[in-house]
């Protein structure tokens, strides 16, 4: 029994985590779309400054095609 909880919360945490990381990724994306400083959208979004520029490129990509 023990292991079927640990294994539930663990289920738990992970679908937490991809909820939060899909929600500071729409901060990013409209920080973006407002034209905010890559800084100032990592002191919010709490994403990397790689994965913000990672987001900017594909904006960028998507608006040429």
């Amino acid at each position: 029994m023990k292991d079927f909880l640990y294994a539930y919360s663990d289920a738990i945490d992970e679908s937490y985590e991809k909820g939060r990381d899909n929600r500071n990724t729409e901060i990013a994306l409209d920080m973006l779309a407002d034209n905010k400083p890559v800084d100032e959208i990592v002191k919010y979004s709490h994403l990397t400054k790689e994965k913000v520029l990672e987001l900017q490129k594909t904006i960028v990509a998507n608006a040429v095609k």
